[in-house]
């Protein structure tokens, strides 16, 4: 069984902690925004969403491959 670590508990320090913060607000910014009535603007924050969690991917791959070695 593979154990998960919830996201918020991987230290990511530095710049890319910095990056890593910023992006989980504008991730709960967007959320917030899609939860209420956006009407025409659903789209653009889903699209902007997607960024976001692609953005974190890439960090969190990063972090991981930085501990592999």
């Amino acid at each position: 069984m593979i154990d998960l670590i919830p996201l918020a508990e991987i230290p990511i320090g530095g710049k890319e902690g910095f990056v890593w913060n910023r992006l989980h607000e504008e991730r709960e910014d967007i959320c917030e925004a899609l939860s209420g009535d956006c009407g025409d603007e659903r789209e653009l924050l889903q699209s902007r969403l997607r960024r976001v969690d692609d953005a974190l991917d890439r960090l969190i791959s990063r972090s991981y491959s930085d501990r592999s070695h």
